[in-house]
């Protein structure tokens, strides 16, 4: 992932926090990271099985969620339309 999105690495433990903040805060960066392109994967389906990008429940359950404005938009910015993991470090944006 780190190497998807230009991070340099020598050995896997050099990587520190903002190096990681780097590979997954915010939508754009966490796709370059997987590898995720408009061209590819528009219009996949994200809940078919069948599907090879699909999200998947892996039993994980956050203890808060928090509800913010969105960020990088003009139209609708000011709608409390985006939904995080309060207090999750790797989020892009204020923190909560």
């Amino acid at each position: 992932m780190a190497r998807a999105r230009g991070i340099e690495i020598r050995r896997e433990h050099d990587l520190g926090e903002n190096d990681l903040k780097k590979i997954s805060s915010g939508p754009g960066r966490l796709a370059e990271a997987f590898g995720i392109t408009r061209e590819r994967d528009n219009e996949k389906s994200l809940v078919s099985a069948r599907s090879d990008l699909r999200i998947a429940d892996d039993g994980y359950r956050v203890r808060r969620v928090a509800v913010t404005q969105r960020i990088g938009i003009t139209k609708s910015a000011g709608h409390p339309l985006r939904f995080v993991i309060a207090g999750n470090p790797f989020v892009s944006g204020r923190k909560t």
